[in-house]
């Protein structure tokens, strides 16, 4: 392509648009828990971009038909709310003709790919991030400017997606060549004014100014950012997302937290295939270094590259180790195994691999070498093997055995250092990541930022009721993305997962949601014995979407529920509050008898019974596999001849007794707090049945002293209690008494037999 071509804009450019006038900076987004556009000054400008660039990316798309699609969302939402189209055959009717017109739509943009757009044409602009078109919404104002229209970002674009590009200065003309680098007026068909970057600022991300539609020209500069011609699956390209694959060691190359700190390592999997261990901390943005800093576009074998970890926004580099003190010959060659002997091949690193929070740091530029003869100037295939030269110290990177986590039982991340020669074994494998994978983490990222603000807000004692709708908007979303399930509109609290997404799962873990999430926690907001008033039951609610999102993480995923099981003693006292904390506990215990063992002590087991005594609920219950030992009866019982009676101490803390008959009796003739009682009690002999299964003799030595068989007995024998309480007592015989020691073979009486077996006739001798 000729170099006056390739300075016209075409459609499929990837571009950024920087606003110039009374306000300045790139048109953004935030995050992808956001539909709101702003452009935030501070955050940069054309000579510094934005640190996170990729917010700030749009696609040049032609325009796209919507009329069909139009009608179908009608005819959609009228039967949804008043089932007002009762045709059936109609609706399927106008959906297959919005799916004909998507598919004309993709058609129309394959054939006009690379067309330059001219100047008086409309374009869509696609926010590559997100995947969802920049969209005026006529309808409603802006949330700041009143006399403006709404600018959001829209997943499947419509009419308002719509843009004229029209030229800012009079030089050009409709019908002229759009030039990159040209100042333009975006303007939408619909609303007919101008996209503004505006004065307002949002209240809830201070410095960001709202982006709206309204009659006042704002000029966007156009800068290019990678070119159609560029987006190639099979070259690596500035904005890719990759992984780094150590081939020979067989360990990807991570930043993560430890002990509080940021640090880059090769991760030891304990899984079987290592290429399987995809973390969500081991990915890494490329970026291809320009002249022009918001360029990126295709990279050659003589670019310059940088990596920025996309979890947390730094960037891989070099720097001198503090614990240096001499060189080592073969860092990675086989050591001894004792960990002084390792520290000391630590001290022998001169440079190591770490995380610096600025790009424009020159010792986070590096080279890639090629591990077969390649030309210089020839494009970097996508999936190749690299080795890495650090450009300021001209040294490569080189994989140790050092650990970084030298004091735990199992180290799994080992330092990287660099040496000053170029050996072939210290090759990583670039592997691509798929486009769904990096959305996600883009997803789990934001909600995290936006949580931990939440939960700031909620410690300062202050939460606007927009940032409260905001929140329970985002959890709501958070429990359909981790149960990975469509919203269409069903009840949060009823979204069930039919299979478990573990890689979703595990991005709670890793993007640390799990941490902020813990059952909403308890600010100096409200107290937790105040989510019964009405006035709260927002809170409620959010707190409950809170354990939601918990239960969801945890299902099936061993590592996920030890690290949820950690706060056990927080999740504990939350029991009793209506905000599903009972039902997480259960979910997390159920079947999980390792975590049983580890974590439920005796103090849990007190703070459980206490709990239950204070309440008297009987439906809180601990999971079929309780804990065995402790007496904690609630209900004290007692045979006397042919009659129970029951003991218990009231809420005043009054001594009260009733034989079991009479409060049966009573229960039957409509007295409520009888039935209570005895509702109750059935739930404790339920309760220490459980307790006594599968032989657990803790339990059954002391539950079998004090509930013994004439007393069970007297209790299934009698016609006049309740048939459930009856099938309880069966029930706490059954474990407490006739399952367990002595296990004597019984040889019953075979009272079947089969017909033929029965002789016609008998005689003496037989």
């Amino acid at each position: 392509m000729s170099d006056s071509a390739s300075s016209f804009l075409h459609i499929g450019d990837i571009v950024s648009l920087y606003a110039e006038g009374s306000v300045n900076g790139f048109i953004s987004t935030l995050g992808l828990v956001d539909d709101r556009c702003v452009v935030e000054p501070a955050a940069g400008d054309l000579e510094n971009p934005p640190k996170k660039f990729r917010d700030c990316l749009f696609k040049v798309c032609p325009m796209s038909r919507y009329s069909a699609q139009k009608q179908f969302w009608k005819a959609k939402q009228a039967k949804h709310e008043k089932d007002k189209i009762a045709d059936v055959v109609l609706l399927q009717k106008l959906q297959h003709a919005a799916n004909l017109e998507q598919k004309q739509n993709e058609t129309e943009n394959k054939k006009v790919h690379g067309d330059v757009v001219k100047y008086g044409t409309v374009i869509q602009l696609l926010h590559m991030k997100s995947n969802k078109y920049l969209t005026v919404n006529k309808r409603l104002p802006a949330l700041l400017e009143k006399n403006a229209m709404r600018v959001t970002l829209d997943g499947t674009g419509n009419e308002g997606s719509w843009h004229f590009i029209q030229p800012f200065w009079k030089l050009r003309a409709n019908g002229d060549n759009v030039v990159v680098g040209d100042k333009v007026i975006l303007n939408p068909v619909n609303a007919g004014q101008p996209l503004h970057a505006s004065n307002y600022e949002l209240t809830d991300h201070p410095g960001c100014k709202e982006v709206n539609s309204v009659n006042c020209n704002t000029s966007w500069k156009i800068n290019l950012f990678m070119m159609f011609s560029d987006h190639r699956e099979e070259v690596l390209k500035g904005g890719d997302v990759v992984r780094l694959f150590h081939a020979e060691q067989e360990k990807f190359l991570t930043c993560d937290e430890y002990k509080s700190k940021l640090h880059v390592f090769l991760r030891t999997t304990l899984r079987q295939s290592a290429t399987s261990a995809t973390s969500s901390n081991a990915l890494w943005e490329v970026e291809v270094v320009h002249h022009d800093p918001c360029r990126g576009g295709a990279g050659h074998w003589n670019s310059l590259y940088r990596f920025k970890h996309l979890a947390t926004g730094n960037y891989l580099a070099a720097e001198e180790n503090p614990g240096y003190k001499g060189d080592s010959p073969d860092l990675s060659a086989s050591m001894d195994s004792s960990r002084s002997n390792k520290r000391s091949h630590g001290e022998r690193i001169k440079y190591k691999l770490v995380a610096v929070p600025h790009g424009n740091d020159i010792a986070s530029l590096f080279e890639l070498d090629p591990t077969t003869l390649q030309k210089t100037d020839s494009f970097v295939p996508r999936n190749s093997y690299v080795r890495l030269r650090h450009l300021c110290t001209n040294t490569w990177i080189q994989s140790t055995n050092v650990p970084i986590d030298i004091d735990e039982e199992r180290p799994i991340r080992l330092m990287l250092g660099t040496c000053p020669t170029k050996e072939d074994k210290e090759a990583f494998a670039i592997v691509s990541v798929p486009v769904m994978e990096i959305r996600d983490l883009d997803f789990a990222n934001d909600a995290s930022a936006m949580l931990s603000t939440v939960v700031d807000q909620f410690s300062q004692g202050f939460i606007s009721q927009n940032d409260r709708r905001f929140a329970i908007k985002l959890l709501e979303d958070v429990v359909f993305f981790v149960a990975d399930v469509i919203n269409s509109g069903q009840p949060v609290l009823d979204v069930n997962m039919s299979k478990a997404n573990r890689e979703r799962q595990k991005l709670m873990r890793e993007q640390n949601i799990l941490k902020q999430d813990r059952g909403g926690g308890e600010g100096p907001l409200l107290r937790l014995e105040e989510l019964a008033d009405q006035k709260n039951s927002p809170y409620q609610y959010m707190f409950r979407l809170c354990y939601r999102v918990l239960r969801h993480s945890q299902e099936d995923y061993r590592k996920n529920q030890e690290h949820i099981a950690k706060q056990f003693g927080v999740m504990q006292s939350q029991i009793g509050y209506d905000i599903l904390a009972e039902d997480t506990i259960t979910a997390l215990l159920h079947n999980n008898r390792k975590l049983l063992e580890k974590h439920i002590t005796k103090t849990e087991v007190e703070t459980f019974v206490s709990l239950v005594r204070k309440n008297r609920e009987p439906r809180r219950r601990v999971p079929k596999e309780a804990p065995s030992g402790g007496q904690g009866e609630y209900l004290d019982d007692f045979g006397d001849d042919d009659e129970v009676w029951l003991l218990w101490i009231d809420k005043t803390n009054e001594k009260q007794e009733k034989s079991i008959r009479q409060l049966a009796q009573e229960a039957r003739q409509g007295n409520a707090h009888d039935e209570n009682v005895l509702t109750y009690y059935r739930y404790q002999l339920k309760l220490f049945a459980r307790m006594c299964l599968d032989r657990q003799y803790l339990a059954i030595d002391e539950i079998s002293k004090q509930l013994d068989i004439e007393l069970i007995f007297l209790c299934m024998m009698d016609e006049t209690l309740p048939f459930d309480l009856r099938a309880s007592f069966c029930r706490l015989m059954l474990h407490a008494h006739v399952d367990r020691d002595p296990q004597e073979l019984v040889t019953p009486v075979k009272f079947a037999r089969l017909w033929t077996e029965i002789p016609t006739s008998i005689t003496i001798k037989e």
